[in-house]
């Protein structure tokens, strides 16, 4: 697997509360995944989430959506997240 670096910048709206956040996801590909996210609401950095995957399998798409889901379930639940 060939290491790259990827990003990503989307919005999301939580589910419970409506709240709409935008982040941006810079992670690693390749077997030893790194990640991290700045996520903002209403232009204010509200949180810096960060993690790593050893052993990662994923790849194009999957890693792409895999990383969107863990992201914005981070955002849901509120974890490190600043109201």
């Amino acid at each position: 697997m060939t290491i790259r670096q990827e990003s990503i910048q989307d919005i999301y709206t939580r589910k419970v509360g409506g709240e709409t956040f935008q982040y941006q996801v810079r992670y690693t590909t390749g077997k030893a995944l790194e990640w991290e996210a700045k996520v903002y609401l209403d232009g204010e950095l509200k949180g810096t989430p960060s993690g790593s995957i050893i052993d990662n399998t994923l790849k194009d798409e999957a890693l792409r959506q895999f990383v969107i889901s863990y992201v914005e379930g981070i955002i849901e639940r509120g974890d490190g997240i600043d109201e």
